[in-house]
């Protein structure tokens, strides 16, 4: 009887692999599909000469602030970088993007590595944007907290801490100006979960490379469907990253689900989604270790069919790193720009 069980659980765990395994020509199915969206655009991007502009001349155009807020959701202070035009502007009104950072990574590689200001800079001189105040919050925990909020730790409440006093601070700069928010990797994650959840705060939601499909970078998408049953014990995971997601989002796969952008949006009201645009991009390489052109795939194919308005790019031969945000930039600048004044 035993035995009989036994090879009973065998054959079924075997007969669930081979139906979930992600074979490469179900693969390129949905790519197929996902390229005929008119949304999407398969590019190599247009990469501006960066190298023109000065470090002088980024510190003669814009006020770089560092603060800090010693908040009361997180025991830790909360430090951010504020850019702002030095020019003589009234800033109630300048619309706001918030970006967020990748796993251990910090607010700074936004300017030195993504080279965000180079390329606001020459999109601005050119006209095709216009004023933007900057935000950039390190995301704590040394890089690694997920902007969320630690399952069962209420000295971890990072989402409460960014939608709180952040969102306060960012209130006392402009009062009244749109606001947007965009991640590279984790921060992609973080941009689209908390831009989901708090959509009424935001016109622009955006995703570079991000982790939008949460149980997608450990398994096939197909198991998401049993995801919400399942327990995953602690001691599975000797891998750093993987026992730290853990901890943060806890065991529990109806928990985890709860906090991952693919699935929130098919709880949304689609009313919601009225007036607000969404953008992602990926680089074609980008599968491994993590699947994140796979988890593009899926919440395109989501966001189309619930009807939401978006753009999504993939970029040809770029895989997961700064460089590669840093061509996609004036992409996103210039969608941002068009999306918060309503140009078609």
């Amino acid at each position: 009887m035993v035995i009989g069980l036994f090879v009973t659980v065998v054959f079924l765990c075997l007969l669930f692999y081979f139906i979930t395994y992600p074979y490469k020509c179900r693969f390129k199915r949905k790519l197929k599909r996902v390229l005929s969206y008119e949304e999407v655009r398969y590019t190599k991007g247009i990469r501006l000469d960066l190298n023109r502009i000065s470090k002088e001349e980024v510190y003669d155009n814009f006020n770089i602030e560092i603060k800090t807020i010693n908040s009361v959701h997180v025991e830790e202070p909360m430090r951010f970088i504020v850019v702002t035009p030095k020019k003589n502007i009234d800033l109630k009104t300048v619309p706001c993007l918030i970006l967020l950072h990748g796993i251990r990574d910090c607010s700074e590689d936004w300017l030195e590595r993504g080279k965000l200001l180079e390329n606001y800079l020459i999109l601005n001189r050119n006209k095709d944007i216009g004023d933007i105040i900057f935000i950039l919050p390190d995301s704590g925990y040394d890089g690694e907290s997920w902007y969320t909020n630690f399952y069962k730790d209420n000295k971890y409440k990072y989402e409460d801490y960014m939608m709180d006093e952040l969102y306060k601070e960012i209130r006392k700069i402009t009062p009244e100006g749109k606001l947007g928010i965009a991640g590279f990797s984790m921060g992609g994650y973080a941009a689209y979960k908390i831009g989901l959840k708090h959509l009424k705060r935001f016109q622009v939601v955006g995703s570079f490379s991000g982790a939008v499909s949460l149980i997608r970078m450990s398994v096939n998408r197909r198991v998401m469907r049993i995801m919400k049953y399942v327990y995953i014990p602690k001691f599975l995971f000797n891998d750093l990253d993987k026992s730290n997601f853990i901890k943060i989002f806890s065991p529990w796969g109806w928990r985890i689900l709860k906090q991952d952008p693919y699935s929130i949006i098919k709880i949304m009201d689609e009313k919601e989604f009225v007036d607000k645009k969404f953008y992602l991009s990926v680089g074609s390489e980008d599968k491994k270790p993590y699947l994140m052109f796979q988890q593009w795939i899926d919440i395109v194919g989501r966001l189309k069919r619930y009807n939401v308005n978006f753009k999504a790019y993939i970029y040809r031969n770029e895989y997961h790193t700064w460089e590669f945000i840093s061509k996609d930039l004036s992409c996103f600048l210039k969608y941002f720009n068009k999306s918060i004044n309503n140009i078609d």
